[in-house]
C-alpha cells in the first residue's frame, strides 16, 4: 500500500511517527512537508504579522505543490494532519487524480476553535466534508462534525512513538541537578497555563517552553528559558518528581498528547482531571489528577511526601501506557481504510 502523508517533518512530530508506524506496517510512505514548504517559500515576506494577514495568498504554492506530489506519487491513501494549510478546493481536487486514492484526515487540534488562528481556520472547517474519513482525537468532537458535513467520523486517541519517547535517566549528577525539580512543565505559554503555574510560585518548579517571557515576573524566574523535546523531554521525565499535564479547554473532557508521552518516558504525571483520560489512565493508582488548584496544591504536598506511592504509580502508568502505541493507532487507521474499499 501506498500513502502519502501531509504534515510537518519534525521528528518528534505526529506525522513522522505515523510515517515510522506505517513503514513498521510494511506500507511504502512518504511525506509531504506541509509547514516546512510554506514557510521556506518566500521567505523573506514572511512574519509572525504578515502571516495572520496573507496566509491565504502565502500557502498558494503549498497548494499547488501537494496536489503535484499526489499525482507523481500516486497513493492508494493520502492521510492529512490538521490541513491548516490546504483550501478546500484543494482537498476536493485531490479526490480527482488518477489513482483515486482515499482521502483521510487526522486533526490533532480542535478544527471548531475560532479563537486561536494557529489552531484552526476556516479552510479547515470548510475541508470536513471532503474526506471520506475523519479522525479526531476527542469523543466530544465527534457529532459536531458531522454536523459540520463530514462523511465518517472515527474516534482515535492520542498514543506515543517508542520511538521518541521512552526512559533516559541524566548520566550524573550535574544533569540531574539540571533537569531535576519537585515540580516541572513542559509546554508553550499561554495564559491559561500561566493561571494555573501561578499558584505554584512557591514551590520548587521549573518551566520549559517557549514563549514564557510573556508570563509574569515570578514564572519567569522559573522558566529555563528553552523548549524540551525527546531526549532532554525525557531527562525531565525521569529527574523530576511530579509532571504537570495542563489539558487545555480545547482538549477538555478528552485527553492530550502529553497524556501518553510524559509516562512512556517514566513519569510520574499530575494530570488536569477529564473523563477520558481516566479511561486510559485509572485514578491514583497510574496516575494522579485535579481539579482545582486547590486540589492541585493538595496533591503536589500530598505525593512530594510520599517517595514509595509516586514511584508505584509511576511504575504503573509506564507500565499502561505501552498499550498505546502510534503502530496500534496506524493499524486502525488501515484497517478502516480496508474495510471503506
Amino acid at each position: 500500500m501506498k500513502i502519502l502523508i501531509s504534515g510537518s517533518k519534525h521528528y518528534a512530530g505526529l506525522p513522522m511517527s505515523y510515517l515510522r508506524a506505517f513503514q513498521k506496517l510494511g506500507c511504502e510512505v512518504e511525506i509531504f512537508g506541509d509547514e516546512e514548504f510554506y514557510w521556506q517559500d518566500k521567505i523573506f515576506f514572511k512574519n509572525r504579522y504578515t502571516h495572520r494577514l496573507f496566509w491565504k495568498i502565502f500557502a498558494r504554492k503549498t497548494n499547488d505543490e501537494f496536489i503535484k506530489k499526489a499525482i507523481e506519487y500516486k497513493p492508494d491513501l493520502i492521510l492529512v494532519f490538521k490541513g491548516w494549510f490546504y483550501s478546500s478546493k484543494t482537498i476536493k481536487k485531490i479526490k480527482t487524480i488518477a489513482t483515486n486514492p482515499q482521502l483521510f484526515c487526522f486533526n490533532p487540534d480542535n478544527p471548531f476553535n475560532t479563537w486561536h488562528h494557529g489552531v484552526s481556520n476556516e479552510w479547515i472547517r470548510k475541508s470536513i466534508l471532503y474526506y471520506d474519513v475523519y479522525f479526531i482525537w476527542g469523543k466530544f468532537l465527534i457529532e459536531k462534525l458531522y454536523k459540520a458535513g463530514a462523511k465518517k467520523v472515527e474516534y482515535l486517541p492520542f498514543a506515543y512513538d517508542p520511538e521518541v519517547n521512552y526512559p533516559i535517566e541524566a548520566k550524573d549528577s550535574k544533569e540531574k541537578e539540571y533537569y531535576g525539580s519537585d515540580i516541572a512543565f513542559i509546554g508553550t505559554w499561554d495564559k491559561e497555563r500561566e493561571w494555573w503555574l501561578n499558584h505554584l510560585t512557591n514551590y520548587n518548579l521549573k518551566i520549559w517552553g517557549n514563549d514564557w517571557n510573556r508570563a509574569n515576573k515570578k514564572l519567569q524566574e522559573k522558566w529555563m528559558r528553552k523548549p524540551a523535546y525527546a531526549e532532554e523531554f525525557a531527562k525531565i521525565c525521569n529527574s523530576s518528581k511530579i509532571i504537570l499535564n495542563i489539558i487545555r479547554k480545547q482538549n477538555i473532557p478528552s485527553h492530550n498528547m502529553r497524556t501518553f508521552e510524559a509516562p512512556a518516558c517514566k513519569a510520574f504525571v499530575l494530570s488536569i482531571r477529564t473523563d477520558e483520560a481516566k479511561e486510559f489512565f485509572e485514578e491514583d493508582k497510574e496516575c494522579a489528577y485535579f481539579s482545582t488548584p486547590e486540589e492541585l496544591k493538595e496533591k503536589i504536598d500530598f505525593y512530594l511526601k510520599n517517595d514509595e506511592l509516586r514511584e508505584k504509580i509511576r511504575e504503573a502508568g509506564y507500565q499502561k501506557v505501552k498499550n498505546h502505541t502510534y503502530f496500534e493507532r496506524a493499524k486502525k487507521i488501515l484497517e478502516i481504510k480496508l474495510n471503506e474499499l
